[in-house]
């Protein structure tokens, strides 16, 4: 080197060699970091080598992350949900083999012998149903709705029972899936637990118990705050308030109204505190002393008072109470309400509540002290797969049959123990289409004489009853008299009436009834023959399907015929139809057949309906794995642009800071030749 390089000017040794120092470094740095990226392949390795890209990084990957994991769901409920399927499949199947049963055993073409052995392969397709519905997938029971981990339907008395809970088991798949993995048995193969509906409102009382949160009326759903109370003693009105912030029960809210009312003006209720606010049945009342009156009225803020039906009310001494329409507080029914607060106080009939389910009976005892929660309890101890519960409006209890395969039937062994809580399965008022699992009675009507064309009285009249003297007389039933029990009832005895009977239960009389104790129609007389009273049947089905045929027959006087009871509730599934088609095969019962095929078509929809459901659900899965894949795609590309190193550029800078490297060890080397004559000269 000839000169001086131009950056070292006239300066001392040490700096000139930092200068250079710090640029050899510099390079070397570079090189050492193009070198680490190249052994990697990647440009970014820490957050210093680019933050703004390595933040962006870090979110993809996070998103990518999620992206996998979420992949694994949809990939694992996706495999679920076929074999959800394909346990439908064969279930689908399987019923079209029982419905080919039934159909085939109908007729003449077979007899009890073959019908028995038929009956064993139902009994074998039960089975194969059983073990279906407790399949299971990777741990995960597929009909057990939320509560995945136990076996959805057990073995009970001969049935089955539904133990599962929940709609599904959920999983993370996205915010535009919000649909469970797995299903219930119910969606499957049908309810799994039928009902007798509450036919009254039990509309309890009020208590000073009472809980804010139960009351409907116009304070459901209302946080109370305070109240403005104006009282008139006559010589001007007293205003004050009420703060019922933290009232729980309609009891506190008597105390604190009292307190407020006392000490605005010690005189305006009688009696000495407590007796001044009372809790009534509907809602409260004030004990107004004489030359009173109070009101009360909501602020700017707040309708405390319209909510407990109080505003808009004078209250004095000949207005104890709010008698307005509407005013009622109606309060829900609960655990704790005892049964005699039930219907406003006035109670119920109380004694034994009978519940017959699978054959087998358990009466419960009820008392005007019993709450509706050890009722409940009661029930369940039973031990027959049965079980209370408030209904969904609040206001009335149903009585659940839990197992497929059993009926389930309520009575009473006091009369009106049943009737009273609105439980009892037969009643006067029960709709006869609700007899024989919805299929009412099938009557004789409309017959016409073939050859005539008109009108043949002899085929529309449905049966003939004998009485204990051996007199008959024969029902015509028609449309109108299929309303109620009562009307069918009202029918009989018309025409017992007609056959010159009288009609009551007194001496010498006949009557046809409802049982006071057992659920069924009975016929009684007090004729004092020596015969039973009975029922053939002349055309139709309608003695059949009201249980008159099959009933029980007493001698005696009175003398009865207790006819069965054909209104059972029976749990709507697949399990109920096959031990029914099962049980009708063994006892040669062609009608028992022909009805369990015709309901086995009811299940083959049910079993499409649900393959529907899990196809569309499947297709929802595999559409959102197409878009999640898109998406990771996009991800991963737009991360590799962030993260990866161009191999060509890198080689190329790579050689260049060698080149760099090179010249400046050249040029230190030089450099440090040099002394204070090339400076001098």
């Amino acid at each position: 080197m000839g000169a001086i390089p131009s950056n070292l000017g006239r300066v001392p040794t040490l700096l000139a060699s930092q200068v250079t120092l710090r640029q050899v470094s510099g390079t070397n740095a570079d090189l050492l970091r193009l070198q680490g990226q190249i052994s990697t392949l990647k440009r970014v390795n820490k957050a210093s080598d680019d933050p703004v890209a390595a933040t962006l990084i870090d979110r993809i990957n996070r998103d990518i992350n999620e992206s996998e994991q979420r992949e694994r769901n949809l990939t694992h409920a996706s495999s679920t949900l076929s074999s959800i399927d394909q346990i439908l499949g064969q279930l689908s199947d399987s019923v079209r083999d029982a419905k080919q049963v039934a159909s085939s055993q109908v007729g003449v073409g077979s007899d009890a012998a073959t019908r028995r052995q038929q009956a064993g392969i139902i009994n074998s397709t039960i089975n194969e149903l059983f073990a279906a519905m407790n399949r299971d997938f990777a741990g995960i029971r597929l009909f057990s709705g939320s509560a995945s981990a136990t076996n959805p339907i057990e073995s009970f008395r001969g049935g089955f029972r539904y133990v599962g809970e929940g709609d599904g088991l959920r999983t993370d798949l996205g915010s535009a899936i919000d649909f469970p993995i797995t299903l219930t048995a119910d969606q499957a193969v049908g309810s799994l637990s039928s009902r007798v509906k509450g036919s009254l409102d039990f509309n309890p009382r009020l208590t000073p118990a009472t809980k804010l949160s139960d009351l409907r009326g116009n304070s459901e759903g209302q946080s109370l705050s305070s109240v403005t109370i104006t009282i008139n003693p006559g010589g001007g009105p007293i205003t004050t308030t009420a703060d019922l912030t933290g009232a729980e029960t309609i009891g506190d809210v008597a105390d604190i109204i009292e307190s407020a009312i006392r000490q605005a003006d010690a005189g305006a209720l009688t009696g000495a505190y407590p007796a001044g606010v009372d809790v009534l049945n509907t809602g409260l009342g004030f004990n107004v002393a004489a030359g009173y009156s109070v009101t009360f009225s909501d602020g700017p803020a707040g309708n405390s008072a319209q909510a407990l039906s109080l505003a808009g009310f004078t209250f004095d001494a000949s207005n104890p109470f709010n008698t307005a329409v509407g005013a009622d507080l109606n309060p829900k029914v609960t655990d704790s309400t005892t049964l005699g607060d039930l219907f406003a106080g006035t109670g119920a009939t109380y004694g034994g509540v009978v519940f017959t389910a699978g054959g087998r009976s358990g009466t419960v005892t009820t008392t005007s002290t019993m709450t509706v929660g050890e009722f409940k309890e009661a029930v369940r101890r039973l031990n027959l797969g049965v079980r209370v519960q408030i209904s969904e409006s609040r206001d009335t209890i149903d009585v659940l049959n839990e197992v497929a395969g059993q009926r389930l039937s309520v009575s009473e062994s006091t009369p009106g123990a049943a009737t009273s809580l609105g439980i009892r399965s037969l009643m006067t008022t029960t709709p006869i289409s609700v007899f024989n699992d919805g299929k009412g009675v099938e009557i004789a009507d409309g017959a016409v004489n073939p050859l005539t064309g008109l009108a043949d009285p002899a085929k529309n009249v449905d049966f003939r009853v004998t009485v204990s003297s051996g007199v008959t007389f024969d029902v015509d039933l028609v449309p109108a008299d299929m309303a109620s029990v009562q009307t069918v009832l009202n029918k009989i005895n018309a025409a017992a009436a007609g056959a010159g009977l009288t009609v009551g239960t007194g001496a010498n009389e006949f009557i046809a009834t409802l049982s006071t104790t057992g659920n069924g129609i009975v016929l009684q007389d007090t004729l004092g023959g020596g015969t039973t009273p009975g029922v053939a049947s002349l055309n139709g089905r309608a003695a059949e399907d009201l249980g008159l045929l099959d009933g029980v027959r007493m001698g005696g006087n009175p003398a009865s015929l207790a006819g069965s009871d054909r209104t059972s509730v029976r749990v709507d599934s697949l399990f109920s139809t096959l031990i029914e088609l099962r049980d009708a095969l063994n006892a040669n019962d062609t009608r028992g057949i022909t009805l369990a095929g015709e309901r086995l078509e009811a299940d083959l929809d049910r079993l499409s309906t649900a393959r529907a459901t899990v196809g569309g659900r499947a297709q929802r899965i595999e559409d959102t794995l197409d878009k999640l894949n898109d998406t990771d795609t996009l991800n991963k590309s737009v991360k590799s642009q962030l993260e990866d190193l161009d191999l060509i550029e890198a080689s190329g800078r790579f050689a260049l800071l060698q080149t760099q490297l090179q010249a400046g060890y050249s040029v230190a080397g030089q450099t440090r030749q040099l002394s204070l004559l090339n400076f001098l000269s």
